[in-house]
């Protein structure tokens, strides 16, 4: 007995090829759409790091969130790290001391950072800061970190206070410890809050574009959300270079 044949009718067999062609066509415009995506990563990450070699001093900016680093390892790459210690007049970083004894031992220039507060005194902070940190302050600029929060902004009326404020923090600091104050903020910051009270403060940009920056501007973090790896683990770690030449480094390190 002859097998009867599947007969369809023609448009469901037109239907099936025009559903395989679409299907070929989706793959297709993946495999281009990823093909893409990996020649702009890519071509991003030779623009970065082209950027990167410009800039012959980088570092990075850790605390008790970035885990245990391995300093040593960190000195084949970088050439400094500032290390957070104090955030207003009561918080101090947990891994601050650890952090501190650690980096001694590598080939770095060491910072340390605090975290300036709307709400707390600058007497108060800097006998914080000093109580924390005691003689410990590296061999670099002290970092005194700024950012607006919650009503502390560019509308509130009473900024002008704050600012003040500010600068009897970095003036205390400076006159305590004799090593320089370097500010760091966003740009937006810098130019509404920082610089009206403090127009000659050496300045830190957070998390901005590597580029061009006037004199003023002697760090430039490109990624505060960066990861280290070491020794298979992740390190959740800022990125900032020095801008400027070698010899304008030691310049800085030596300030006083």
């Amino acid at each position: 007995m002859v097998k009867r044949r599947d007969y369809q009718p023609i448009y469901i067999r037109a239907a099936r090829r025009k559903r395989r062609w679409r299907h070929v066509g989706w793959f297709a415009l993946l495999v281009v759409l990823v093909t893409l995506g990996i020649f702009g990563w890519q071509t991003w990450q030779e623009n970065q790091q082209n950027q990167l070699n410009q800039y012959p001093v980088q570092g990075v900016t850790i605390n008790q969130g970035s885990g245990y680093l391995d300093f040593q390892q960190l000195a084949k790459h970088h050439q400094f790290v500032y290390i957070q210690a104090t955030s207003g007049a009561t918080y101090s970083d947990n891994d601050f001391s650890n952090n501190y004894s650690r980096a001694q031992g590598a080939d770095l220039k060491v910072g340390v950072m605090h975290t300036f507060s709307f709400t707390s005194s600058a007497q108060r902070q800097v006998a914080h800061f000093k109580q924390t940190v005691g003689q410990r302050t590296g061999g670099l600029p002290i970092m005194v970190a700024v950012s607006y929060y919650d009503q502390y902004n560019s509308s509130n009326r009473r900024m002008a206070t704050q600012g003040q404020k500010l600068k009897r923090v970095v003036t205390r600091l400076e006159r305590t410890y004799h090593q320089g104050v370097v500010v760091y903020a966003s740009r937006t910051v810098l130019a509404q809050f920082v610089r009206p009270v403090l127009p000659n403060q050496t300045e830190w940009v957070a998390n901005s574009q590597l580029g061009h920056y006037g004199d003023r501007v002697a760090l430039i973090e490109y990624d505060a959300n960066g990861h280290l790896s070491q020794n298979g683990q992740s390190q959740a770690v800022g990125f900032t270079v020095f801008n400027g030449s070698h010899q304008q480094w030691v310049h800085f390190y030596q300030q006083d």
